[in-house]
């Protein structure tokens, strides 16, 4: 199972994953080096998720016409020399740089989830895809915590982390990748991924993901931990082991999704969307740190069951010729739920922190109505 092509495909997850999670913790000490404002940090993220917006599926029609190494390859190199230049620059050129950096970043991780798709399939892809969602669990769980040891040091250390992408890229060129692009005319190409993309199915499941990081990125990522210092006292070290936990038990479910499956089918999305929405009911309304480690147990299920079996969704409609167009584009609507989800959760928060996990349940709560749904008409179509 665990063959060099694997290992590859999960270094360029990890590299796909670090370019805002090890910097989280150093922001402090990023503004002081700086001197710069909270608006002006903002900005960092900003510069470098972006790109990721408009550029993904660029990536991924390059990838299906010209080969996924050709594509993998070089942004690896782009993230890792302009991500770990930031080391050495103020903070007009960081812009620049980091924007350069979210070019090189913008695909990678649905790239990797392509190439597991190419190289891999039936049970085998299912495990790996939820293999691959748990070590980029353990990527968001560990790499806070490297960030700000390095900062700890010197503020300038976690964006030398970046370079980490040059060996992976070396390593890169290296994988076995199958043939794409051979034999079919673009406007042919394009009317198929259309195709695909239009389908009820392939719509429900990009929905899906932008809504599941819409809320994570809201309520969890920024008012998660607003709500332990504030209803619990919970420090920073606290609450970092408590996220750290979270995105562990996450792992640990994406990494058993084939036993889900096998049990339940797509009907797993919908347990883990119920999952979501008992957790974000349950936060607000925890009187004590047990029951918020049992709502936080439940969001570990539910992002651990959603994720990787959106991914597989993704990979399984596409045939091989159209799969990085599909999959890149499935990234553009995650970007979409990142970017909308704190000013989303901000606009509500003025009322109270209680409202954003409310609002949240709500909306999961939706998504696992949506899904059921055509979880039913899939049987009704079979039978």
């Amino acid at each position: 199972m665990m063959d060099r092509n694997v290992a590859i495909i999960f270094g360029i997850t990890l590299i796909g994953i670090i370019g805002v999670s090890i910097l989280s913790p150093a922001f402090p000490e990023i503004k002081r080096g700086l001197g710069i404002s909270d608006v002006e940090v903002a900005m960092l993220v900003t510069a470098f998720t972006l790109p990721g917006i408009f550029l993904a599926p660029v990536m991924g029609m390059l990838a299906d016409r010209f080969g996924r190494k050709k594509v993998v390859v070089p942004c690896l190199f782009l993230f890792g020399i302009s991500g770990s230049a930031c080391a050495f620059a103020n903070f007009e050129l960081m812009l620049v740089l980091r924007f350069l950096q979210g070019m090189g970043g913008s695909a990678l991780t649905s790239l990797a989830i392509t190439l597991i798709g190419d190289l891999y399939d039936g049970t085998e892809r299912t495990k790996l895809l939820g293999y691959n969602a748990g070590v980029l669990s353990l990527g968001l769980a560990c790499f806070p915590f490297l960030g700000g040891v390095l900062a700890s040091v010197n503020w300038r250390l976690p964006f030398l982390s970046f370079a980490a992408a040059i060996p992976v890229g070396i390593l890169a060129l290296t994988m076995d990748c199958p043939e794409v692009g051979e034999g079919v005319p673009f406007l042919q190409y394009l009317k198929d991924s259309l195709k695909i993309l239009r389908s009820s199915r392939v719509l429900v499941g990009f929905l899906s993901g932008c809504a599941v990081f819409l809320v994570t990125y809201g309520a969890v990522t920024i008012y998660l931990s607003f709500l332990l210092e504030d209803r619990f006292g919970i420090g920073p070290e606290g609450r970092g082991t408590i996220i750290a936990f979270t995105f562990l038990l996450v792992a640990v479910v994406a990494s058993n999704l084939d036993h889900f499956v096998a049990k339940f089918g797509w009907g797993v999305v919908v347990m883990g969307f119920l999952s979501y929405t008992l957790a974000f009911l349950l936060l607000p309304l925890s009187p004590n740190l047990e029951l918020v480690i049992l709502a936080l147990s439940l969001f570990g299920f539910g992002h651990g069951t959603v994720l990787p079996s959106l991914q597989n969704l993704v990979v399984s409609v596409a045939p091989i010729e159209n799969r990085g167009a599909v999959t890149t584009a499935y990234s553009s609507m995650i970007r979409i739920g990142q970017t909308l989800g704190p000013i989303f959760a901000s606009e509500i928060a003025v009322h109270s922190i209680d409202y954003v996990f409310f609002a949240s349940a709500l909306i999961t709560f939706v998504f696992a109505l949506i899904n059921g749904g055509m979880e039913i008409v899939r049987g009704v179509q079979v039978s």
